[in-house]
């Protein structure tokens, strides 16, 4: 019962966050990124908390854990989340969701230092792999997209900042819920997110906000925040980490199809040969920790 459960909620994580690009798209229709951003955020996070208070979970974290808690939060969220908002907005849906998916290969290059692991020939050759996608993606003409460059550059420093704050969870041992670090992470992360909005962006009018970008809004908050993090982490538990990890593979799949239906995004041979490159990349990356401790590089050659 268990693993049919973990199989529907892992179908959940792949729908809700691979629609969630053209979501953000349809919500940048008449909000900008900042606006958009701070209530989805505040929103979500607001809403990861009610519901762990309704499964009677202590919203309390220890005063030792605060210090890690804001610092994955600000990876995991402000920078993250924003990074990733801009660059749907500076280059494309579908584009962005191949990019923001070569988090695991950034994440094996900080477990190095900051958890103890080894570079390993695999983690080279999947590194290899996803660089090689990277540049397949950004070598198409882009003429027609004034900033893709900066899009891409934003992408890429989201998807380098969820790497980071992915392995700085993994640094201790948590002793609140995950749905409780999820609903607080949210918080934290928005609280500089409202800062940079009150200054910068302007003035919304709700009135002038399409019903597209508030259903969109209300689709982030609830589907691609709420509901995908909290069946998230019951994907976790349920199931060995090679196993939700390579099933996380199939969410820039539905990123890159679900935009060329909703936004008429083009698919071409680029992103296709993209999105098959990193997905490579990520399978050579788990299934080589799945084998247990890898070889290290220099014993690949003594």
């Amino acid at each position: 019962m268990n693993n049919r459960l973990g199989v529907v909620l892992l179908v959940t994580c792949w729908f809700a966050w691979g629609l969630s690009y053209p979501a953000t798209k349809f919500a940048l229709q008449s909000l900008d990124v900042w606006s958009s951003r701070a209530l989805v955020m505040l929103a979500g996070g607001v809403v990861m908390l009610v519901l762990a208070a309704l499964q009677g979970l202590s919203l309390k974290v220890p005063r030792a854990e605060w210090r890690d808690l804001f610092i994955a939060a600000m990876c995991n969220m402000a920078i993250f989340q924003m990074g990733m908002t801009y660059g749907v907005e500076l280059l494309s849906a579908g584009r962005t969701a191949v990019i923001v998916y070569t988090m695991p290969l950034w994440a094996a290059l900080f477990a190095v230092p900051l958890l103890g692991e080894r570079l390993t020939v695999a983690r080279l050759a999947a590194l290899a792999l996803g660089l090689a996608g990277l540049a397949v993606l950004m070598s198409q003409d882009f003429s027609h997209l004034r900033n893709a460059p900066l899009g891409a550059l934003c992408t890429l420093v989201a998807s380098i900042a969820f790497g980071l704050g992915t392995v700085w969870m993994k640094r201790r041992r948590w002793s609140a819920d995950p749905t409780v670090l999820g609903g607080w992470q949210l918080m934290i992360g928005v609280a500089p997110v409202l800062a940079i909005w009150a200054l910068v962006a302007p003035p919304v009018d709700p009135a002038q906000v399409s019903i597209d970008s508030w259903l969109a809004v209300l689709y982030l908050v609830l589907i691609a925040n709420a509901l995908a993090y909290f069946s998230w982490f019951r994907v976790v538990a349920i199931f060995p980490a090679i196993v939700s990890g390579i099933g996380a593979m199939a969410v820039p799949v539905v990123g890159v199809f679900a935009s060329a239906a909703l936004l008429d995004e083009r698919i071409g041979w680029r992103e296709l040969v993209a999105l098959a490159l990193i997905c490579a990349a990520l399978a050579v990356n788990l299934t080589a920790s799945a084998r247990g401790r890898p070889r290290p590089i220099m014993d690949k050659f003594s």
